[in-house]
């Protein structure tokens, strides 16, 4: 207990020290997937089968970091729709995916390696279509932790978040790893890789054995 409470006393006191900052990227991000994805209603079941296929969609982060104590800061993530095509059986059947993840977090560290730890509440947009069309609407919470590195001698930091949801053998992760290059005047260059999966047994109508990862590149701006 006393180890919890030292943790948040240290991730509100960093965030306080914290000055006025704002931060946006935007990324290429070539993601491919692969797995099983099953819906299920009223009798009927749509199947798809993921063979790797790869789509071409942007990414966005924002975030905003304050010296208020107490309050935690803020970061958005936003993936738009992407619609990934598969078999069922000999048929084509479609699932269509977009994601915002609104973060609120706390500053544990924050130097030449800093750490971030928070709550990541992703709000999940799906489109089933087969032979059950149907949406998807769900808001899931989800651990964030997320952590970087300056490099010594050179203007190039590494970085990544992880966010996770279990419980009772359902999961959700979502995972991104990158080098940035600081270019000038708080422009900065990025590459990296993501990697997501859903893992699903038999809830909410659903099964889901998926992952979908990539590479992107892009373009970020601090202030």
């Amino acid at each position: 207990m006393r180890i919890l409470v030292s943790l948040c006393a240290a991730a509100v006191v960093a965030s306080a020290s914290t000055l006025l900052g704002f931060g946006a990227e935007v990324d290429y991000y070539n993601p491919t997937a692969n797995g099983d994805f099953t819906y299920t209603e009223n009798g009927a079941t749509t199947r798809t089968h993921f063979n790797n296929e790869s789509q071409s969609v942007y990414q966005v982060g924002l975030y905003f970091e304050h010296p208020v104590p107490i309050l935690p800061n803020l970061r958005i993530d936003f993936t738009p729709k992407t619609t990934f095509s598969g078999l069922d059986g000999a048929t084509v059947s479609k699932v269509s995916i977009s994601q915002t993840d609104i973060v609120p977090y706390y500053e544990v560290l924050d130097n030449v390696v800093d750490l971030d730890i928070g709550v990541a509440f992703r709000v999940f947009n799906g489109k089933v279509e087969g032979t059950v069309n149907q949406s998807i609407n769900q808001v899931i919470p989800m651990g964030y932790v997320a952590a970087g590195v300056d490099l010594p001698g050179i203007p190039l930091r590494i970085a990544g978040d992880f966010k996770y949801a279990g419980y009772n053998g359902d999961s959700l992760s979502d995972i991104r790893i990158k080098a940035v290059w600081k270019i000038i005047a708080g422009i900065q260059a990025q590459a990296g890789y993501r990697q997501g999966s859903l893992n699903i047994d038999n809830h909410f109508d659903l099964n889901a054995n998926v992952t979908i990862k990539g590479p992107f590149v892009g373009l970020g701006y601090t202030f």
